[in-house]
């Protein structure tokens, strides 16, 4: 059975939501396919925990006071304020248990690739997330891939090759890149550079020999002359 969490019905609206934040509560919406959208709210505390444990997309009740029955749920949509990263809103999706969904789920990369351990190639992330659909009890809360088979130079993992659960297809394109080994950069030293008075001497030096050469050249063609 999913876990379960109380909420309460809401009728703060508008700009009065701000003080309710501030009194440690979570302004929410129900809503689903056929379902009536319904004002909720629940305790920051009881909101971080369900978060903290289920993510997105994970199969959930939500118990509204005064309803006979919990509702079956997933959190479609976490509206996180940009710079305090405070939880402000919350959507909850009110799903058919008979019914498949579609939903992004996380993908972790796991484990080490030789060529970045040994050969010092780097491993660079594509999407973070695939699109998925599955019945609500079998959406799964993320998906892993080992990076451990890329043994070479410009290998990529693509969403083709995750290993779905059962139940589970996969709506985002094959050939998405989830993570590549890239050749490690290569500088170029710099050429050397004169400093000081090592610098000073090289360009006070340059023309004072350039002035000797034609002297002698001048002198020879002179010598040159007086033998005609």
């Amino acid at each position: 059975m999913p876990d379960t969490y109380a909420v309460e019905p809401r009728t703060v609206t508008g700009k009065r939501v701000k003080r309710m934040r501030s009194a440690g509560v979570v302004p929410a919406n129900i809503y689903g396919r056929g379902v009536e959208s319904v004002a909720v709210q629940i305790p920051f505390v009881d909101a971080r925990t369900m978060i903290n444990a289920h993510g997105r997309n994970s199969l959930i009740e939500v118990q509204v006071t005064g309803e006979a029955k919990a509702r079956p749920v997933v959190v479609r949509q976490l509206d996180i304020h940009p710079l305090n990263g405070a939880l402000r809103h919350i959507d909850f999706y009110q799903v058919d248990l008979q019914r498949t969904i579609s939903a992004e789920i996380p993908v972790v990369l796991t484990g080490e690739s030789p060529v970045v351990t040994i050969q010092g190639g780097i491993l660079m992330h594509g999407a973070e997330a695939v699109l998925v659909e599955a019945l609500p009890a079998e959406l799964p809360e993320q998906l892993e891939i080992s990076v451990e088979s890329l043994t070479e130079f410009d290998q990529q993992l693509s969403a083709g090759q995750l290993q779905l659960p059962q139940g589970v297809t996969l709506l985002s394109g094959e050939d998405l890149m989830l993570a590549r080994i890239s050749r490690p950069r290569i500088e170029e030293e710099p050429e050397a550079v004169l400093e000081g008075e090592e610098a000073e001497a090289a360009e006070e030096g340059e023309p004072a020999e350039k002035a000797a050469e034609d002297a002698e050249e001048t002198e020879g063609a002179s010598e040159d002359g007086g033998e005609d």
